[in-house]
């Protein structure tokens, strides 16, 4: 099991290094298992804890996950912003966050099968997801790049199809075709037409180009 959120309360109270433990439980749990089969008590079991402790950290067991989702989601988010802060466009950040958003958690499994699972299960995770999207999107729509803000259900569509970006390079391996791809149909679903999303993605990741 990972131990990423152990390994960050090492200097922390006993208390908060056993919520950490039952955060990475969850993790792990997730990932083998499914939402569906992360039950509370298969958590625990996981590391070696009582319900009883679960209950003393935690009310529900979609309190845990949501918060493990989260700090996960969190710590990738910011990675990425940091990334593109120097990228002035915001059709080019939208390009690079979601090249990198894919490409990151095809390198993290367990990651990856946790924030696919709570995003579409749990709708708090979901609209957390898309924060970097919509922050990119404000900007591209100073900037007029695009001319319409996109709804609520346009950004978890293109949460879903990161989704489905994501599962498939889980099973394939990692794909610079199944990236562009993505990127071209966001910026689709944003409103540029094929042609010119095309050319944005290759302007914005020409690392893309050859995956024809």
């Amino acid at each position: 099991m990972r131990q990423h959120f152990q390994s960050q309360s090492l200097q922390l109270s006993k208390r908060e290094r056993t919520r950490s433990l039952l955060l990475d439980g969850a993790v792990a749990t997730v990932a083998e298992r499914g939402l569906g089969g992360a039950s509370i008590k298969a958590i625990t079991e996981s590391v070696g804890l009582s319900n009883g402790t679960f209950y003393n950290h935690f009310e529900t067991r979609d309190e845990l996950v949501s918060e493990a989702a989260f700090a996960v989601a969190g710590t990738l988010v910011d990675e990425i912003a940091e990334d593109v802060q120097s990228v002035e466009s915001g059709i080019a950040r939208v390009v690079r966050s979601t090249n990198a958003f894919i490409a990151k958690l095809s390198e993290q499994p367990d990651w990856a099968a946790l924030l696919v699972d709570a995003s579409r299960h749990l709708g708090e995770v979901r609209n957390d997801l898309g924060r970097h999207l919509r922050a990119d999107v404000a900007l591209a729509l100073q900037q007029g790049e695009l001319t319409e803000r996109p709804g609520r259900f346009l950004v978890d569509q293109i949460g879903a199809l990161n989704a489905l970006a994501i599962e498939v390079q889980l099973r394939k391996g990692k794909s610079r075709a199944v990236r562009r791809q993505t990127c071209e149909a966001v910026l689709r679903l944003l409103g540029l037409p094929p042609d010119e999303a095309r050319q944005a993605v290759l302007k914005a990741a020409p690392e893309l180009e050859a995956a024809r």
